[in-house]
């Protein structure tokens, strides 16, 4: 009896979405996704401002009184060069647009873009455009995760993670003793702190040192649980040549699993040299490690000595 009910409420859905009834509330929230979208890069930049200011402001001149000055100087050189590249690949990541693939006749057909799409290449409702090598919609940078920024946006999470682990080393005495007030002999506001500029002004708003310190200290430790875990699955599915989409494609029948492992993944060093550039001469120093934009390849523009799936 459930079996059948729930087959029939399966066949009105179906049918609903058949005949265009759900059309107009997808088409209101795709749209209500990219006005958020919108809202949250703004909320990005507001984040890492606060974050970089409390850090730099705040935890780094307080923890002079627990921790030497050459640890300090390092963690500060550390924070920099992290800020430097989530700002840069988060832009990056934002702001490259889509790879324009088209397919072949023959293809598989997009009729909400009427033009045939090569293989790898998924239609996003929210973009309204079909996305080559999509990875999936990410709201916080307002557009999706594809072969034009998947390398910006990696990097730009594990930069994230990394940032926020320094955080979470760094700030821990900081974070006690504004959280335990009552039981601290030290406080920003209540010590005389020999490197820190903007003592003063900070200390001229009552509680504003506490809770940039308390809320910034928590919320790391928030992005590195959350966004560390984006990391490392974002790791696994690069090591296997994947995206997410391709993942969900190879979780089907077994014939597909293999033939798509077979055609996607080229071994775990050239699944990582396609990703992050690392051809034609590129390093990993200039690549990786400066922050740096590579194109990615042009559907007219692949040479056949280049596998029409690598992504440089």
């Amino acid at each position: 009896m459930c079996g059948e009910r729930m087959n029939k409420f399966c066949d009105f859905i179906d049918d609903r979405i058949d005949d265009g009834t759900f059309t107009p509330m997808v088409n209101a929230a795709n749209s209500s996704m990219r006005q958020i979208g919108k809202f949250l890069v703004f909320f990005v930049y507001f984040i890492s401002a606060l974050l970089a200011f409390t850090s730099f402001f705040i935890i780094i001149p307080y923890e002079q009184l627990y921790k030497p000055a050459w640890l300090l100087i390092t963690l500060s050189v550390f924070g920099i060069y992290f800020l430097i590249n989530i700002q840069y690949h988060y832009y990056k990541a934002r702001t490259i647009a889509p790879v324009a693939n088209p397919g072949e006749e023959g293809d598989a057909f997009c009729d909400k873009c009427n033009y045939w799409k090569s293989d790898r290449t998924h239609h996003c409702s929210v973009c309204e455009r079909c996305i080559y090598g999509m990875d999936h919609h990410c709201i916080w940078i307002n557009q999706c995760v594809g072969s034009h920024n998947h390398r910006h946006f990696f990097l730009f999470v594990a930069n994230l993670t990394l940032a926020a682990s320094v955080i979470i080393f760094a700030g821990f005495q900081s974070f006690y003793d504004h959280l335990f007030m009552e039981y601290s002999p030290y406080t920003f506001c209540t010590t005389i702190l020999e490197h820190a500029p903007l003592q003063d002004i900070i200390c001229e708003y009552d509680g504003f040192a506490r809770t940039a310190v308390v809320f910034s200290y928590l919320l790391s430790g928030i992005l590195l649980v959350m966004v560390g875990g984006l990391t490392f699955w974002n790791f696994y599915l690069i090591s296997i040549g994947c995206t997410y989409i391709d993942y969900l494609k190879r979780s089907g029948n077994k014939k597909k699993q293999q033939t798509l492992r077979n055609r996607l993944n080229k071994g775990f060093k050239s699944n990582w040299k396609n990703f992050l550039g690392l051809r034609r001469n590129r390093t990993f120093f200039r690549c990786v490690i400066i922050p740096s934009t590579l194109p990615p390849v042009i559907f007219e523009n692949i040479n056949t000595r280049y596998d029409n799936f690598d992504i440089v």
